[in-house]
C-alpha cells in the first residue's frame, strides 16, 4: 500500500510539511509512473479524509473515531466512504496505545464488527504506550497481547462464512444496529446489546438466523419473516442477525 508523503502531511495545519497542491501533484505523478498499479493514498491525520474525492488516490485512509460511541465510529466510517474505493481504517482500533481509549476485550470485538459493517478494512493494534510500543512497534512476540489478535480473527473468521463482497452498508434499511444488505437476497444486522431491529426492505419472505458474536458457532433460528415486523435479540450480549431471502424474488 502505497501512501504519499506520510505520516500525516497535513497534521500541523499552519505549517503542513507538503501542501496538498503538492500532495495532489505527487500523487497523479506517482500513479502514472507507477506500472504495478499499486493501491495509493495519504496517511490523513485524525479528523475527515481530505483526499477521499481525489482523482488519484484509489483507497481512502483514517485515524479514527477512536471512540467507544460506536453510533459515532459507525457515523464517522460512512461520512468518509467513497463508493467505489475501499476504505483502510488505518489507526482507529489500536488497544494500548495512549492516544486510543482503555478498550475492554468485548469493546475490541464490538468496535470491530461495527467497522466492518460500515464498510472499514481493520488495521489492529497492539501496543502498550506509543506507536512504537507493544507487538506492533517491536515485532516482538513476547509482547504481543494474544486475546486481542483471537479476538479480530474470529471476526475476520466469521466474515469469510458470508458473502460479504455482495453486501454494501445500508443503515437506511434498519431502524436500529449496523447493516450490510445485498438488497432482495440477504440482510446482516449487528446490534451491540439487545434489542429489536425492523428492516425496510422488499417483500418476500426470509429466514431468520441469530448469530452469537462472541462464539459465531451459536446459531439460533428465528424462524421466517414476510413483513417488517420488529425482530428481538436474544436478552444477552450483543448479536449478530442474518437473513436470507427464501422466495423467489428480485
Amino acid at each position: 500500500l502505497l501512501l504519499v508523503a506520510g505520516p500525516e502531511p497535513l497534521l500541523n495545519k499552519a505549517k503542513p510539511y507538503l501542501s496538498a497542491d503538492d500532495i495532489h501533484r505527487l500523487g497523479r505523478r506517482i500513479k502514472e509512473l507507477d506500472v504495478f498499479g499499486h493501491p495509493l493514498s495519504v496517511h490523513n491525520p485524525t479528523g475527515d479524509d481530505a483526499f477521499r474525492d481525489s482523482d488519484w488516490t484509489t483507497y481512502g485512509v483514517l485515524q479514527g473515531p477512536k471512540t467507544l460511541d460506536r453510533k459515532r465510529l459507525s457515523a464517522g466510517l460512512l461520512k468518509n466512504h467513497h463508493e467505489a474505493k475501499p476504505l483502510y481504517a488505518q489507526e482507529t482500533l489500536w488497544p494500548g496505545n495512549k492516544y486510543h481509549l482503555p478498550y475492554t476485550l468485548d469493546d475490541i470485538r464490538k468496535n470491530a464488527y461495527v467497522m466492518i459493517l460500515s464498510g472499514a478494512t481493520i488495521n489492529l493494534g497492539d501496543m502498550d504506550g506509543d506507536s512504537s510500543s507493544g507487538f506492533s512497534g517491536t515485532m516482538d512476540l513476547d509482547r504481543r497481547v494474544q486475546a486481542r489478535h483471537d479476538i479480530l480473527k474470529a471476526v475476520w473468521d466469521f466474515f469469510e462464512t458470508v458473502p460479504y463482497h455482495r453486501m454494501k452498508p445500508r443503515p437506511d434499511l434498519v431502524d436500529n444496529g449496523y447493516c450490510l444488505a445485498e438488497p432482495g437476497r440477504q440482510y446482516l444486522v449487528y446490534l451491540d446489546r439487545p434489542g429489536a431491529v425492523i428492516l425496510r426492505r422488499t417483500a418476500g419472505t426470509c429466514k431468520v438466523q441469530w448469530i452469537n458474536p462472541r462464539d459465531t458457532r451459536e446459531v439460533r433460528d428465528g424462524g421466517t419473516m414476510t413483513g417488517g415486523q420488529p425482530l428481538a435479540s436474544p436478552p444477552e450480549g450483543d448479536w449478530l442477525l442474518y437473513l436470507t431471502r427464501t422466495d423467489a424474488g428480485a
